[in-house]
């Protein structure tokens, strides 16, 4: 009993598709039917030669049972279990057993319905007209040969031999049909349990989309605040320094306001940071691809570099293959980011030696190049162990050791996803204690072919001296107009906020009014006519935009179509076209740079209220 089973286990292991199950379900009632079918030859008067044929039909079903489990996805077991039965056993059965009086015809009959349920349709259709040909071949031998067939001894027999045919062969296909109804019903039970799985996790996953686009939601909010709550402190930080770096003569002063400024920029340098991680990983982050001009690039990197090199006493050096093309095509913001990431991340690194920017490029087509950008640095170097962690966002390498160096630790993970989303590749080369080389290889297209020329020379034409340069980042600051006849309302919650951009604005000689919510905005523009008004976002009660359309709506109001700028700290990305989409006619992000203030107020302002000054030198 416990070998029938281990059979049975074996014959319809879960392993098999249904097909290779059926194909074993045919062998098996087959090979066992021919146990009594042997019986009843013998008893009927056969003879030898049909109890042969149906043992040797045994032999061949057991050899291509046993081929069919050792290569259950072959066809060629049932493709020889068809050509056999058919094409010879049933017709050599048909003269040994008694010709088309007796049960043969109804094994033939089986045999060309079993090759449709083994086979693909060509073979069966092949071998069930092979099996067509050769049953009238039997029939026209047996009318016209007689003497070729072996009759039995009465029609008596011939009944008994047809009925028990018909018995095992309808119990057969009767096994294979409820097999196969089986099969079906439980694949059926098993796409529904399916289907209802399915269903519930289709239903826990769109409550978890909802979960996570709340999140995402909830991230937004928080990040848009973040940056209105760190960049409003920073603006009113960078703008009172601004006004001691302008009016104050005191060199020890000038020198601790120029420590703010270094300090504040840091502050934003890491704000900003967080926020382009954030742009990233939600996929919010665009490239805007312009044409650019290389040196200015290179020219920027140099300018913002060169003093924290040069406090450390550290080597700054620029080298480029003069033959690069002067002017790309490409996302010069990103580009200047990745350069900027990479030096400041050597220069802290490295605490003596010098740091390296070297610019090359390799041809791509006619129309574009490999941009090739390299920093090697002598600092303190990566481990072999700590390489793979380099581009982790959050991760510090080494932090016991490196606890003093400033960084949120975004600047490399940054740098890569931008590389990455330009279609280029960073690689690095380091050795620890010995200093470490970034390479990062970016496509861009070639908007003109003039040569760059060498660097260092460009700069000198640019700046006699290093020392001139210096002078000129501490000369006092003047304004290039004033405007005494314009007048502009400028609206924030934050006294600190309103104060600075009156300072900024101080020697423009612009009048101006101040107002610290969104309802005595409203009060203003009824009373007096505005030419320009720049609007904070984020106030309590009504906030910016409300203000806005608050004004547009005013009956009585003297500033239905007066120009309104978003002056505010919201710098996620998408923000300016919200704003502009809203109603306001340009946006300028905090902390208010003053060359910035002044480009949209000599741009917005009217001509014949503007008396332009030249710069002194």
């Amino acid at each position: 009993m416990n070998h029938l089973k281990k059979i049975y286990r074996y014959l319809f292991r879960e392993e098999l598709s249904i097909k290779n199950k059926l194909v074993n379900v045919i062998l098996s009632s087959a090979f066992l039917v021919q146990i009594p079918g042997i019986i009843v030859t013998i008893i009927v008067g056969t003879g030898i030669a049909g109890v042969l044929a149906q043992v040797l039909m045994m032999v061949i079903i057991a050899t291509i049972l046993f081929m069919t489990n050792k290569m259950p996805d072959s066809p060629v077991p049932s493709i020889l279990l068809a050509v056999s039965a058919n094409l010879i056993i049933f017709p050599v059965m048909f003269f040994v057993s008694g010709g088309s009086g007796t049960g043969i015809v109804v094994w033939m009959l089986f045999g060309a319905t079993f090759t449709w349920l083994l086979l693909e349709v060509k073979w069966s259709i092949v071998i069930t007209g092979i099996s067509f040909i050769l049953l009238n071949g039997c029939f026209h031998v047996e009318k016209n040969y007689p003497e070729y067939v072996s009759f039995l001894d009465s029609r008596n027999e011939e009944i008994l031999d047809t009925t028990i045919a018909f018995i095992f062969v309808t119990v057969i296909f009767g096994l294979i049909f409820k097999y196969q109804t089986n099969s079906y019903e439980k694949q059926a039970k098993v796409l529904k349990e399916n289907d209802d799985v399915l269903r519930k996790l289709n239903e826990e996953l769109a409550e978890a989309n909802a979960r996570l686009e709340s999140a995402s939601a909830a991230k937004s909010n928080f990040l848009a605040n973040m940056s209105h709550e760190i960049r409003t402190p920073i603006n009113a930080v960078l703008g009172m320094d601004e006004m001691i770096l302008r009016e104050c003569k005191d060199r020890q002063i000038l020198e601790y306001a120029n420590d703010i400024d270094s300090a504040g920029h840091q502050l934003l340098s890491l704000v900003n940071d967080i926020l382009d991680f954030s742009k990233i990983e939600s996929g919010k982050m665009e490239l805007h691809p312009v044409e650019y001009e290389l040196f200015s690039v290179m020219n920027d990197c140099y300018n913002m570099i060169f003093m924290r090199a040069k406090r450390k006493d550290l080597d700054f050096v620029i080298e480029n293959d003069e033959k690069i093309p002067a002017v790309l095509y490409g996302d010069e913001v990103r580009i200047r980011q990745i350069i900027m990431n990479l030096l400041t991340n050597a220069v802290k690194y490295t605490k003596d030696g010098s740091v390296k920017l070297s610019i090359r490029y390799e041809n791509r087509d006619d129309s574009s190049i490999n941009l090739i950008i390299s920093v090697k640095d002598t600092g303190i170097g990566i481990s072999e162990e700590n390489k793979q962690y380099l581009f982790d966002s959050f991760k510090r390498i080494d932090e016991r050791t490196n606890r003093n160096i400033e960084g949120t630790g975004l600047g490399l993970s940054i740098t890569r996803r931008f590389t990455v989303m330009m279609g280029g590749t960073i690689d690095v080369e380091s050795k620890l204690y010995e200093g470490s080389t970034f390479t990062v290889t970016i496509p861009q297209k070639v908007a003109d072919r003039t040569p760059i020329g060498r660097f260092d020379e460009r700069l000198n034409r640019r700046s006699e001296n290093a020392e001139t340069e210096k002078k000129k980042s501490k000369e006092e600051k003047k304004e290039a107009f004033k405007a005494p006849r314009a007048r502009i309302l400028v609206v924030d919650d934050v006294k600190m906020n309103l104060n600075v951009v009156k300072l900024l604005l101080k020697n423009t000689e612009i009048q101006m009014d101040l107002a610290a919510s969104g309802d005595e905005c409203l009060k203003y523009t009824l009373e007096k006519r505005y030419d320009l008004i720049l609007m904070d976002h984020m106030m309590p009660i009504m906030d910016g935009i409300q203000a806005l359309h608050r004004i547009r709506e005013q009956a009585d109001g003297l500033n239905l179509d007066t120009p309104v700028v978003a002056l505010t700290a919201n710098a996620l990305v998408g923000a300016q076209e919200m704003y502009l989409e809203e109603g306001f006619v340009s946006y300028i992000s905090k902390p208010v740079k003053s060359t910035d203030l002044e480009a949209c107020l000599l741009r917005l302002l009217p001509e014949d209220k503007i008396i332009r000054e030249q710069h002194e030198d």
